[in-house]
């Protein structure tokens, strides 16, 4: 907010786009985040990528399972096959927190 300025009854999420003030679309922050991780040598995120990072953020911080499906919008049990294809970017952290990793072992390897 400090370097876009946006006028107090504009958009919440506005920036600066050839001297006007433009709402901040899905398209745009993508882009955004993409040349950032481009300057920064890595290889940009796509929605979904940012969609899993912050998931497993969530989980690394010990908010549960349920709250994770919930703030994640997951509605169906599409969420228990997401945490079985990352769990070899979860294991390490899962190792260090037995009881996060009994809770997302319980809830990946039930059958429902």
């Amino acid at each position: 907010m400090q370097i876009n300025k946006p006028p107090s009854n504009g958009h919440l999420f506005a920036y600066k786009w050839k001297s006007r003030h433009r709402p901040l679309t899905k398209k745009a922050f993508i882009s955004r985040l993409a040349q950032a991780a481009r300057d920064a040598g890595e290889d940009p995120l796509q929605g979904h990528g940012i969609w899993i990072g912050s998931t497993l953020e969530y989980l690394l911080c010990g908010v549960s399972l349920e709250t994770v499906k919930v703030t994640g919008r997951w509605a169906s049990d599409a969420f228990i096959l997401y945490l079985r294809k990352h769990a070899q970017i979860l294991a390490p952290y899962l190792q260090a927190i037995p009881e996060l990793h009994h809770a997302i072992a319980t809830s990946t390897m039930c059958v429902h």
